[in-house]
């Protein structure tokens, strides 16, 4: 059986399950896509790995612990030894170091290797407060300035979104998509965006190309059925679970428990 969702699965956001469906989406991603672009274009997948380290403070209050002794009689010719005790130390923690494999799928000129395109499908690395978002909005910044189009895929509900034009105003939605192309001869850089709904099936998504070749149509919501009937989910989910964190806006929550029970007793 399909998902039951018309467009991304929240449930596919379970820790458990993105870095499969990441892995898978990016792939799938440049295979359609060098269906539609070759010869003259071709897609790859570029795999960066970043290492996060995870300190969890245990705190621990020690007191070192009284002892008596009592001194005997020195052995001629032999000095004493002091006693010195060494104290746990107050605090211990436990240090985990991850990997996290990032994917984006890059657009190349085939005769030149030139980039064209950067669609960068964001991770929970990329809008999670620290190293990663300011990672990824530097690097972002940076193919803002290039000649290179990008494409931005957020299928993650948690996490802050990194572009400021889809902070202000927020936007009422589950996922972005986001296309912003080079425009050499203008100042300025438009975003084109669009917000989707989890009761929506994802849009084509554009993927500009150099002109005056058209833009390449993406069909991503047939990209996420065609994964998620491969990979194994319809018998991997459970849909009896809550969804995957964070909360449903209420209206979302109302919609998927109704959308559940009907797809349960179909």
């Amino acid at each position: 059986m399909p998902s039951p969702f018309p467009g991304m699965d929240p449930y596919l956001e379970d820790k458990s399950i993105w870095p499969g469906f990441h892995h898978r989406l990016a792939d799938e991603i440049a295979d359609r896509l060098n269906a539609l672009i070759g010869p003259k274009y071709y897609a790859d997948v570029d795999v960066h790995t970043v290492f996060e380290e995870i300190s969890i403070a245990v705190p621990r209050v020690t007191y070192p612990d009284v002892g008596v002794f009592e001194k005997g009689p020195a052995e001629p010719h032999q000095a004493s030894p002091s006693a010195v005790q060494v104290s746990p130390a107050p605090v211990q923690r436990v240090v985990t170091v991850g990997q996290t494999k990032l994917r984006a799928v890059r657009v190349y000129l085939t005769e030149t290797d030139e980039l064209v395109t950067s669609i960068e499908i964001l991770s929970p690395y990329n809008k999670r407060p620290g190293d990663g978002l300011e990672s990824y909005r530097r690097k972002r910044a940076q193919l803002l300035l290039s000649a290179v189009h990008l494409v931005e895929i957020d299928l993650l509900r948690g996490g802050e979104r990194p572009g400021r034009e889809v902070q202000e105003p927020p936007l009422e939605a589950e996922y972005i998509l986001l296309v912003n192309r080079a425009r050499p001869d203008k100042p300025e850089r438009i975003s084109e965006i669009w917000p989707v709904a989890l009761n929506e099936p994802l849009p084509p998504l554009p993927v500009p190309l150099l002109p005056p070749d058209p833009d390449a149509v993406l069909d991503l919501n047939a990209a996420v059925r065609a994964i998620y009937a491969r990979a194994g989910y319809e018998w991997r989910i459970d849909y009896g679970r809550p969804v995957p964190p964070p909360d449903l806006r209420p209206e979302m929550a109302r919609w998927v428990e109704e959308r559940l029970r009907t797809d349960e007793e179909a």
